[in-house]
Parts: structure tokens; C-alpha cells; sequence
């Protein structure tokens, strides 16, 4: 006699793919942050705030 097995989707199984498909994504969005990095570093440091020329008595440039 021979059996056919049924194969349902358990409930740890769906938590697992869930938490699978959500770690992935956040990893992914971690990954395209530091990969953007030497991007943001320079745009921060182009546009960093400059001091304003003061005109006093020690400074005769």
C-alpha cells in the first residue's frame, strides 16, 4: 500500500520565509547606504561651511 505525503506549509515555515525576505531586505538596503558612503563624505566636505573673512587689524590680506 502506498501513501501519498502531503506537504503543507507550516507555520514556523511561513515565519521563517517572512523573516528571510525581511533581513534580506534590510541587508540590502545597508549594503546600498555603504556602498553610497564615499558619495555623502565628499558632498559633505564640498559643501562644508567656509569662515566668513573677517577684516580686523591682524589680518591684512
Amino acid at each position: 500500500m502506498t501513501t501519498k505525503t502531503r506537504k503543507y506549509f507550516t507555520f514556523f515555515g511561513i515565519l521563517a520565509a517572512t523573516v528571510n525576505r525581511k533581513i534580506s531586505s534590510l541587508l540590502s538596503s545597508m549594503h546600498s547606504i555603504l556602498n553610497n558612503v564615499p558619495k555623502i563624505v565628499d558632498i559633505l566636505l564640498s559643501t562644508q561651511l567656509k569662515p566668513v573673512k573677517t577684516y580686523s587689524t591682524n589680518n591684512l590680506k
